[in-house]
């Protein structure tokens, strides 16, 4: 049977960028065949098939036809990404960049230049986290306190005489310097993992070109294409990422040998500097302490990672430099050092190294106290010399009540700090959950001079048992802040949205029971904008002031926690079942495509901001969806060649797509926008973007989105080809411009804004006649079911600014 995919551009084109967790095209399309015409797996553009040409009045024509973006693979499609549950701290610090509200079109202000390098230098912190979380594991308890321990007693002693710790008593690896070497391959191995995913998402999301733009003017952040021009800033800050974590690894392979390693440093200033291994080995500690401040300087340099226009050149041609180097010479120093450390034998180090493993406090503490320290550095910048609250950038001259109701940022203005301050305490939960996880599968978790005798003591760093106590204490103030929002939510259903839904279904029959489940449906969809909002930022507050008090307690007494034994027993339990939740949900996600796609959910959302601060976070998706629809798009318009009419395109963009149909919008700046009319539904631009990043989107960038499409600077928000749905059980998308009235008391349907149109969800109150159950609630999927969805496509498509009229209430 001979199929037809319409492959035409003149006309009309409804292009549809789906949303969160990976709408298959097929879905996106509503058609069970589908064909990808450009794009490849993981980003596509897709067709429908049909049997012949003209067999259904539903199928493409000459004039109109349905196009799909398939984004998902990007974000969701892959089982590697289950991986990405990891990286979450370095995603969450990436996201705290872009709600600076600081940021401009100029050139930024100094003490924005001052946060941003402190926030650089705090993501290479957290690799540090993860790195000593690994260094402590593997070399600490591993090979320096079981190995020494089996030394001295002369057999196993950790996890029982456990058969695969049996190599720590092999006579040729019978000396600490070669369980250390061997106890290395851990967290080298965690490097390089992390380098791979690194460099192997480059390839796919930054590696792809930004083209030039004609007008370099902008406007707006949203604007500016040097945004998604990531290439080579990203390449850069990931080789100091790695370059430093691997010095991390080269200094504890080197350290613990030093013939006097308890002085710290001045072990270096000994009389073994003799010519052999002592020599080598401090020459190769002292390269490793040098890298670390060679990459420490660069990574708060700000033209490390400064992002410039696209200029029409090759990037890749400026790709071969120092940078890409510095990963290697990192390894061949750790390679170096484990080389070293097994030269040694049983008599040039002494067996009295009882205890934990050399520098390790020191560095943990000082790593801990450094985040901290930068934490209230930003928290400074920000209060004094920005002044939080910060409202919405200032409404255009030409139509202010347009604007009059987007929302302030919450929690004060300091998001920024909040979410760089999440981003901290999950790594140190993550770091402290895997560390006491490890001691006491390998023996009892203890802290130095508190050693019991029945089980083999392994010293822990005090460190890790605070932020275990403060994770248990965290969980249980989450609790009790969820409990009180349910309550709180479920109070505003009977109070407050009951009436609302008794006003939208005046016409029906009076059920109490059925009234109150769809007012909660409704309430529950509101979350972010009421109680959900203000429950993470009581959390937030809450959290940070716990972390202020325990961190002058530790300064003032660090065995304040670790003498609670409970309190260690407790902490232990709930980091151990937090990780194994972790790691549950990164199995499942392996396993289950579906899984998966919900696991994408997050990611989704919180990628589409470029990797600005830590370089391996989950990739952005939008330094490839921006370009490969700025392509689409003017191809698309312009016509196939000169004897092609020029075409229209209908972005048709739900949910997290709306976000990238906006900022294609902004980037574009071609005439090709003045062909394009915009459709968003279950769009999160003002519930969530307005909100946490006013610096992107704000009063002047939604301006400029619909001034832009409609081809006159001074046009009325009436004029703007642009509509958008919305429903009341949506617990994501909302108004854009103005919240939409769903009906009256008596009944009677509410003329529409200029821009959003209020859907009515579930569609009817009652159940309908020969059906058993109540009409379902569709909250954020399935727009294209409700007959406004046909009614305003048909509309743009007759006229340039449609004017769609709502739909009967039924």
């Amino acid at each position: 049977m001979a199929l037809y995919v319409n492959q035409g551009s003149q006309g009309w084109t409804e292009l549809r960028i789906h949303g969160v967790s990976g709408t298959p095209p097929e879905s996106s399309l509503g058609h069970e065949r589908v064909t990808r015409v450009a794009g490849d797996a993981k980003a596509g553009f897709y067709r429908r098939e049909w049997d012949s040409q003209g067999a259904s009045g539903d199928e493409d024509t000459v004039d109109f036809r349905r196009e799909a973006y398939s984004w998902g693979g990007l974000t969701s499609g892959d089982n590697g990404r289950a991986l990405w549950l990891l990286l979450l701290p370095f995603m969450l610090l990436n996201m705290a960049f872009f709600a600076d509200p600081g940021h401009t079109v100029s050139p930024p202000r100094r003490h924005v230049v001052i946060r941003t390098s402190i926030q650089r230098l705090m993501a290479l912190s957290l690799t540090g986290t993860y790195a000593l979380a690994a260094i402590s594991v593997s070399l600490d308890l591993v090979g320096w306190q079981c190995g020494n321990a089996a030394l001295r007693e002369g057999g196993m002693q950790c996890a029982g005489g456990a058969g695969w710790l049996r190599w720590l008593q092999y006579d040729w690896l019978s000396t600490p310097g070669r369980h250390l070497t061997v106890a290395g391959i851990v967290p080298v191995a965690l490097v390089v993992l992390l380098w791979y995913l690194g460099n192997k998402t480059w390839q796919v999301a930054e590696a792809q070109p930004v083209e030039q733009s004609a007008d370099p003017e902008v406007k707006t952040p949203l604007e500016d294409r040097r945004m998604w021009n990531g290439r080579g800033p990203v390449r850069r800050l990931r080789a100091l990422h790695i370059a430093g974590a691997f010095a991390v690894i080269a200094v504890f392979l080197s350290a613990p040998l030093l013939e006097h390693s308890q002085r710290g440093l001045y072990a270096l200033d000994s009389d073994s500097w003799n010519f052999g291994t002592s020599l080598f080995r401090n020459l190769l500690l002292g390269l490793a302490l040098l890298l670390l401040v060679v990459v420490v300087v660069f990574v708060i340099r700000p033209g490390t990672a400064e992002r410039t226009r696209p200029n029409g050149q090759d990037p890749s041609s400026r790709e071969r430099d120092w940078y890409q180097f510095l990963p290697w010479g990192a390894l061949a120093l750790v390679i170096g050092a484990g080389v070293v450390a097994s030269w040694n034998s049983k008599g040039q180090v002494t067996l009295s190294m009882g205890g934990q493993l050399p520098w390790e406090v020191i560095w943990i503490h000082g790593l801990f106290l450094a985040q901290a320290v930068m934490l209230v550095l930003l928290l400074f910048y920000l209060l004094l010399l920005d002044r939080p609250p910060y409202e919405p950038a200032p409404a255009p001259p030409s139509s202010p009540s347009s604007f009059s109701n987007l929302p302030s940022q919450p929690w004060r203005g300091l998001v920024l700090p909040g979410v760089a301050f999440l981003g901290w305490a999950l790594a140190g939960a993550l770091a402290a959950g895997c560390m006491l996880r490890v001691a006491d599968i390998l023996g009892a978790p203890s802290v130095a001079q508190q050693a019991k005798s029945e089980q083999i003591q392994l010293i822990v760093p005090d460190a890790y048992f605070w932020a275990g106590a403060a994770a248990t204490c965290l969980v249980v103030v989450a609790l009790v802040i969820g409990l009180f929002s349910w309550w709180r939510t479920n109070l505003s259903a009977r109070r407050d949205f009951a009436p609302q839904v008794a006003a939208a279904y005046a016409s029906t029959e009076d059920d109490p029971r059925r009234r109150l489940q769809i007012a909660k449906s409704w309430a529950r969809a509101q979350l972010i904008e009421g109680a959900g909002q203000k429950a993470l930022g009581t959390f937030l507050a809450v959290a940070a002031a716990a972390a202020g008090v325990g961190v002058i307690l530790f300064v003032k007494n660090p065995r304040l926690v670790t003498e609670e034994r409970w309190l260690v027993q407790l902490s232990n339990g709930v980091l151990t079942v937090s990780f194994l939740v972790m790691l549950w949900a990164g199995r499942k996600a392996y396993k289950s495509p579906r899984f998966r796609r919900t696991v994408g959910i997050l990611w989704d959302i919180d990628t589409f901001w470029p990797r600005e601060t830590h370089p391996l976070a989950p990739p952005c998706y939008a330094e490839r969806t921006v370009p490969d629809l700025l392509k689409r798009v003017e191809y698309l318009t312009r016509g196939q060649d000169d004897s092609t009419p020029e075409g229209h395109v209908i972005l048709s963009c739900h949910s997290q797509g709306s976000v990238i149909g906006a900022a294609l919008i902004l980037q574009s700046r071609t005439a090709a926008d003045t062909r394009i009319s915009l459709l968003t539904y279950g769009s999160p631009l003002t519930h969530l973007f307005v909100r946490f990043f006013p610096a992107y989107f704000n009063a002047r960038s939604l301006e400029r989105i619909g001034t832009l499409i409609a081809g006159d600077p001074a046009a009325d928000v009436e004029q703007w080809p642009w509509r958008n749905l919305y429903r009341p059980t949506d617990p994501i998308g909302s108004w854009v411009l103005a919240k939409d009235a769903l009906a009256s008391a008596d009944g009677e349907a509410m003329p529409p804004p200029a821009i959003d149109r209020q859907l009515l969800d579930p569609a009817y109150f009652a159940r309908q006649s020969g059906d058993p159950c109540y009409p379902i609630s569709r909250g954020h999927s399935d727009y294209f079911a409700d007959p406004v969805f046909d009614t305003t496509v048909t509309a743009f498509r007759q006229a340039p600014v449609p004017e769609v009229a709502p739909p009967e209430q039924q």
